[in-house]
């Protein structure tokens, strides 16, 4: 598979309230609407029952449901842009001492280009899911 358009037939499971649904319709544009569920369990399980073919998730959440046990012989068969796109962040408690201390380290690596080059290596690049287009 290397194109989004060979992805059209595919019926698609997707979590309400992310952004996989938007990306499916704007991305793939499949031939059916996708089938959303209310929590990530109940779209793993739809995939592991066959009830959908495929699920769209963030990368990083791809590569922890096929490794980590979760969805037995599953593969990230690849990886897409789609409007919007995700974003990352940082959660500490309200009011957490750490606060300056984390946005000062998270400044400083922003600004050297490391948080680009970490995020490039591992999420961007996905080690080596092929882009589809």
């Amino acid at each position: 598979m290397h194109s989004l358009a060979a992805l059209r037939g595919a019926s698609f499971g997707v979590q309400v309230g992310t952004t996989s649904l938007t990306a499916i319709e704007s991305a793939i544009k499949p031939s059916s609407q996708p089938q959303v569920f209310n929590g990530s369990n109940d779209v793993v399980t739809a995939l592991r029952q066959h009830h959908v073919d495929a699920i769209v998730v963030d990368l990083a959440t791809a590569f922890y449901l096929t490794s980590g046990g979760q969805i037995p012989g599953g593969i990230v068969a690849g990886q897409f842009s789609a409007p919007g796109g995700d974003n990352w962040g940082l959660l500490l408690s309200h009011h957490s001492k750490l606060t300056p201390c984390v946005d000062q380290a998270l400044a400083k690596v922003r600004a050297n280009g490391t948080l680009a080059a970490i995020t490039k290596r591992w999420m961007q690049s996905g080690a080596g899911v092929p882009v589809l287009k």
